[in-house]
């Protein structure tokens, strides 16, 4: 049998095609990813407005958002959010993937879908929705209150209502994502382990804390962390819901003014202080990032070797 005789060429293009396959990926990751990360550091040490070139201040934006009282503002804001919208999201999502999870259910497709669609509203009929709903004199919610004897929220003109309406929204919106990372655990889990709890006598409530609980653990970490960075990332639900009725900036007292709020009014829209903006990215990245590893640390643990 002749000897095959490997050719340079040949093995030059085998060993670049990985690379070269993997190229698109990898260009896309450091232009829009990377890139604006480090353009954002850059750009926050310098007094930039978007359209002069920019003027290198050093350290003298960060200064300034330490001493920003709107800053503490949003960031009380977000996390007073967080305390109304956490708890109640994950509740709602576990309890939700636990009945589409059931053999008693019916429908499950069907159900799974509306259980998503709120998902997939878009920011801007979602504002035009919940305005109109919410709205303190001539809304559809405040109408069913009066029918019942409560009297009318001010929804969009007082700082708690206000925070209370956001997180309803928000809620509304992100629980039926979660029930389906929910579901996805539950999916996974072996139905022996129920089976061999239904012998030996457990009800539903026992065999959920003693064995779907435990064994979503991942799942729940994944989930507290995911919607923690949500809540603060929370733009698009005021936003749009404050802008269409016509308030200022930040809602009645800045009572919803969030961290992306503050940082889009900061740099787009109003005072177009693109590099003050940037130093506000930052901070706030720095703080969700301090915050993340902590609360992993605490609910997760240390991983046993």
């Amino acid at each position: 049998m002749a000897k095959r005789i490997s050719r340079p060429g040949y093995i030059l293009k085998q060993q670049l095609a990985p690379y070269l396959f993997t190229a698109p990926y990898f260009i896309i990751f450091l232009s829009f990813a990377v890139f604006p990360i480090v353009f954002s550091a850059f750009i926050s040490l310098n007094d930039w407005h978007g359209f002069d070139l920019p003027s290198f201040v050093g350290i003298k934006n960060y200064i300034e958002v330490f001493h920003d009282r709107l800053f503490y503002k949003a960031l009380t804001n977000t996390f007073l959010l967080m305390i109304m919208v956490i708890p109640l999201q994950i509740v709602l999502g576990f309890i939700i993937a636990n009945f589409i999870n059931s053999k008693q259910m019916v429908l499950k497709k069907t159900f799974r879908l509306l259980n998503f669609l709120p998902y997939l509203t878009t920011p801007i009929a979602l504002g035009i929705i919940f305005a109109l709903l919410f709205d303190p004199a001539l809304g559809v919610i405040n109408g069913v209150l009066g029918k019942i004897g409560i009297p009318a929220i001010a929804w969009t003109r007082e700082p708690w209502p206000a925070r209370a309406l956001v997180s309803l929204v928000t809620i509304w919106r992100w629980t039926g994502y979660t029930a389906i990372l929910f579901l996805a655990g539950l999916t996974n889990i072996n139905k022996d382990y129920y089976e061999a709890s239904e012998i030996d006598g457990a009800n539903a409530f026992q065999k959920i804390v003693a064995i779907t609980i435990p064994l979503l653990k991942p799942i729940i970490t994944f989930v507290i962390l995911t919607t923690m960075i949500g809540c603060f990332q929370i733009f698009e639900e005021p936003f749009m819901i404050f802008t269409i009725t016509g308030k200022q900036v930040g809602g009645p007292d800045y009572s919803v003014l969030t961290g992306i709020w503050y940082f889009y009014d900061t740099a787009f829209q109003g005072k177009f202080r693109n590099g003050y903006g940037a130093s506000i990215a930052v901070c706030l990245f720095v703080i969700i990032a301090i915050i993340s590893f902590v609360v992993n640390h605490v609910i997760a643990g240390k991983k046993e070797d």
